[in-house]
This record gives C-alpha cells, sequence and structure tokens, in this order.
C-alpha cells in the first residue's frame, strides 16, 4: 500500500486554514466549559460570579463564536471523508474497511478524551455519525443532498418550534443541579484524582451519552454538505467556483445580519417572544452559527484565492494540519491548569478569552517548529498507523532549519 503522506504540491492549503481558523474560535468556544461547570449552570452559559465584561463577552460569543465553529469542523470532516475515500480508491486500497479502521482509531481517541480529560469531547460524536457517511459515498449528489437538506431543516425546524414554547424547559431542569454545581468545584478543585475521576463518571458522561443522538443529527447534514461540495471538485478547482462563493459569501452575510441582531434584542430584552430569552438566543445562537459558518467558510476562500493574503493566513495552516493534535492539546492545557491551580469556577471568561489567545499564538509557533522536523502531528500519525496497520516514518528526512 502507497502510505506516503501528501505531498506538498498535492496538499489543499485552504482547507488546513480554515482548520486552522476553526481551531481558535473552538478553544473560545470551548474555554467557558474548560474552567466552570457549565453542565449544570443556568442557559446563560455565564460563570457563577460574572462581571458586566463577562456579560458583553458572553454576548460577543453568542453572536460571533459560539456554535460558528464547530460547524465549520463538521464541514470540513466531510470534505476530509471524501478526499480520503477518493485517494484510497485511487491507489486500489480497500475503502470501506479503511475508513471504518479509521473511525474505530477517532472512537478511541474520543472516548479516551471524554472519559479522562472533558465532557465536551466531539470526536466520538463524529466517530457515530462518520459511520453513517460510508453509506452515502456511492450515492449520487441528489440524493446526498436531499439528505442534508432534508436533516437541517427538520432539525432547525424543530429548534425554531422553542420559540413558541411559554417556558423553558431546561431552565426548570438547572433548579435541580445547584448542588451539582457545588459537587463539581469540590471535585475539580479539592479532590483528589479518584473523587474527580468519580464525579465525572457519575455526572457528566452519563449526561453527554444521553443526549448523543441530539448531537449527531445537526452534524450529520453538514458532514453530507462538506462531502458533497468536495466531490464535486471544490476544494481542488477552486478558481472555476469563484462566482459561487461569491455569491454564497453574499448570501450567507445577508442572512446573518438579521439573526445575528435578534441575539442582543433578546438576551437585553428589547424584543420578547413567548418563550424565554434564553431559549430564544438558543435558538437564533444555532440559526445563526448556520449562516455565519457560510461567512466564514467563503471569505477564508475567497482570501486564500489572492496570494498576498494567502501568504498572511499561512500560520494557521499550520495549526490546521495539526488540528486532532492541537485540539486535544487545548484540553490538556485547560484541564493542568485547572488541576495544578485550582481555579475551577474563578477565572472570568475575559480571563479565559485572553489564555486562549496566548495559547492559539504558541500553537501556530509550536505547530510550525514541529511540521519543519515531522510529517505529521502525533496524534495524527498514531491515527494514520493504527488505520493502516503499519508503522509509517515520522520523521522529514531533511529537516528544515
Amino acid at each position: 500500500m502507497n502510505l506516503f503522506p501528501v505531498s506538498e504540491g498535492d496538499r489543499i492549503h485552504q482547507l488546513d486554514v480554515i482548520r486552522g481558523f476553526a481551531l481558535l474560535g473552538i478553544v473560545l468556544v470551548n474555554m467557558p466549559t474548560f474552567l466552570h461547570p457549565m453542565l449544570f449552570l443556568p442557559a446563560d452559559a455565564l460563570p457563577i460570579q460574572h462581571t458586566r465584561a463577562d456579560e458583553w463577552l458572553r454576548l460577543l460569543f453568542n453572536m460571533f463564536i459560539q456554535t460558528k465553529f464547530y460547524t465549520i469542523f463538521s464541514f470540513l470532516f466531510g470534505a476530509g471523508f471524501y478526499l480520503f475515500m477518493h485517494r484510497a480508491e485511487q491507489k486500489g486500497l480497500p475503502i470501506k474497511r479503511l475508513f471504518a479502521r479509521r473511525l474505530w482509531v477517532l472512537l478511541g481517541f474520543g472516548m479516551l478524551h471524554l472519559i479522562f480529560l472533558w465532557y465536551g469531547d466531539i470526536l466520538h460524536t463524529y466517530a457515530i455519525a462518520g459511520c453513517i457517511l460510508l453509506w452515502f459515498y456511492y450515492k449520487s449528489q441528489k440524493t446526498v443532498h436531499a439528505w442534508a437538506w432534508s436533516l437541517l431543516i427538520f432539525y432547525q425546524g424543530l429548534m425554531t418550534l422553542l420559540l413558541l414554547l411559554p417556558s423553558d424547559p431546561a431552565s426548570q431542569q438547572m433548579e435541580g443541579k445547584a448542588g451539582l454545581v457545588v459537587m463539581a468545584l469540590q471535585a475539580y478543585n479539592e479532590g483528589a484524582w479518584p473523587q474527580w475521576m468519580g464525579f465525572r463518571l457519575a455526572y457528566e458522561i452519563p449526561y453527554v451519552i444521553s443526549n448523543e443522538f441530539f448531537a449527531v443529527i445537526p452534524i450529520l447534514p453538514l458532514f453530507l454538505l462538506g462531502f458533497s461540495l468536495a466531490r464535486q471538485g471544490l476544494f481542488h478547482r477552486t478558481a472555476d467556483f469563484l462566482p459561487a462563493i461569491r455569491r454564497v459569501w453574499w448570501t450567507s452575510l445577508f442572512l446573518s445580519l438579521p439573526l445575528v441582531a435578534m441575539i442582543p434584542l433578546l438576551q437585553e430584552s428589547v424584543l420578547v417572544l413567548p418563550s424565554s430569552a434564553d431559549t430564544g438566543v438558543l435558538v437564533f445562537v444555532g440559526l445563526s452559527g448556520l449562516t455565519l459558518c457560510g461567512f466564514y467558510i467563503t471569505s477564508l476562500m475567497l482570501l486564500c484565492a489572492d496570494e498576498a493574503w494567502r501568504k498572511t493566513l499561512m500560520p494557521l495552516a499550520f495549526v490546521g494540519r495539526m488540528a486532532l493534535s492541537n485540539y486535544v492539546l487545548q484540553t490538556f492545557v485547560f484541564t493542568g491548569m485547572v488541576r495544578l491551580f485550582h481555579i475551577y469556577g474563578k477565572i472570568s471568561m475575559l480571563t479565559g478569552a485572553i489564555i486562549c489567545l496566548i495559547l492559539f499564538v504558541l500553537q501556530i509557533i509550536g505547530s510550525r517548529w514541529w511540521l519543519a522536523r515531522y510529517t505529521y502531528g502525533p496524534l495524527e500519525w498514531v491515527w494514520r498507523c493504527l488505520t493502516y496497520g503499519s508503522r509509517i516514518p515520522l520523521r522529514k528526512k531533511q529537516v528544515l532549519k
């Protein structure tokens, strides 16, 4: 089997740039859940003790970051699925067996991440949803589009119906979770490792597993859209699609403006709907996540079409090429800080955001250094070796100075 890495000339650098950009958004979105027991806090997603600056930052997150980046990652996973399968097929490899093994390894990474580090893991969800993608590989574009748009409209339609509910089911559930907040703070700040793991196994992980179905449903249509557009050649022949990309850019911008504007109007109670303000914000955060996902992706693709901008954005590509390693590293850093300095529930969102930006700059520097010496990121290398069942050379033959 030809297990050699994709050559620099064959790499789709704009995908790496988009992945790197998405990782910046991912760490910002995940930061509050790293530092606070958000799973058991009210739906406003604010720390127990917060300042007005935290409230403004939460508003900005809801408008421009929350749900906007897991959608990008999901879209890219679908595109990556097609590229992996297509390249394997061109080499005459057993594509279904390879991809199934690839998903099993990803599931293993995800479960280790979920159980031993952090309840917000997305890798195991991607592995589960990825199994369904195998069924679509030989389906027509019409079939793929029909399923993608049907699932997307169905899920978002159900979410929009929440705007008609006069009460907030989530807030009613949170009333009985005040004790869990205290237990979480004690376990994360003062508990030894067995107490920490005991709390997570008893309360956090069962909650995640019980909601797995609702995590897969919104991800699958984004997988399908990424898969479909990659199969059409969007990333290999981007120049041919530039007029269409510009139309999507304008359309997504036009749709995003009113959806994003609704978030502060509801959050500050300028507008009142039949539902609670928190439910209204939740719905419009989700809807704007889809439109801004399209806006962010097309913006980066248009920028990458320009040589000067492509060079400017290349630092993001270093992080994007090691997306799996950098994603898990972000968890290690924040979990380590919490355990080492006993700061769970004590850090403001503003301080957390500053830490995220510093960490991401360090990840750019570290990823560039690593990729100058090694072909893959460390977890990407393990993933590839286990997928192909063979040890693949990691170190580059000639180290770049």
